[in-house]
């Protein structure tokens, strides 16, 4: 908005205030200031018809009465002040939400991962910079406390891992520890119940998933491990 004024070459109001006309001034003097000052009322006023006019309908109609008798200035600053400190309070809120995240045992780690990407890109949305290194750091130290040697293992990495990388050996691991809790549940039932030709081929079914999921685990892992060494 600033620049738009400055082009139009009426911005000078924000910062020079209104010129006072001296009546003991001589004549000629006194003729130039009057001028001056007319010049910069009329100026002002078209300051403040633009600055309103890019506001929304309904901020429009409580300013526009608000200021009807102040000069540009003062609405200016008033709207300076008052959405830089609501940007400031968004900025801060957003990064203490950031910090405050802990991700919790009974909810996907996936899902969490999804929310806590989106806090970081709005972060970076109100003009923060979060380099891709700390984004898969940040993720890394605020999985659960049911992760805890997972972390240890993705910490050694974390330098050489993409987020990519890392959302996709996250995405294997969980995979891997649903089919333990199914297997487990499995086994269970087995116990309480006759174990037909249709429980057992199931129970098989799940073996051969959750190797599937372990190989491509270690898979990852051992390409990591190459690339730190």
């Amino acid at each position: 908005m600033y620049f738009f004024l400055a082009t139009l070459k009426i911005a000078y109001v924000l910062t020079i205030p209104k010129p006072i006309v001296d009546e003991a001034a001589d004549e000629a003097i006194k003729q130039t200031a009057m001028k001056q000052k007319q010049r910069w009322e009329d100026d002002d006023t078209y300051c403040k018809g633009y600055i309103l006019g890019g506001l929304s309908d309904t901020l429009y109609d409580v300013y526009e009465i608000k200021y009807v008798n102040n000069t540009t200035k003062e609405l200016w600053d008033d709207l300076d002040s008052k959405y830089k400190t609501e940007d400031a309070g968004n900025k801060k809120f957003l990064i203490s939400k950031l910090f405050d995240f802990r991700m919790e045992n009974s909810k996907s780690v996936i899902t969490q991962i999804h929310e806590l990407l989106m806090i970081m890109n709005l972060i970076i949305s109100e003009g923060h910079s979060l380099d891709k290194s700390f984004q898969v750091s940040t993720i890394i130290f605020k999985l659960p406390l049911a992760w805890k040697e997972c972390r240890k293992e993705l910490k050694q990495k974390k330098d050489v891992m993409t987020m990519q990388e890392l959302v996709k050996y996250i995405q294997v691991e969980e995979n891997s520890r649903n089919l333990d809790r199914l297997e487990l549940e499995e086994n269970k039932s087995s116990k309480a119940l006759v174990i037909d030709h249709g429980s057992s081929s199931g129970t098989k079914q799940i073996g051969k998933v959750k190797t599937q999921s372990m190989r491509i685990k270690f898979t990852l892992l051992r390409k990591w491990g190459k690339e730190v060494n």
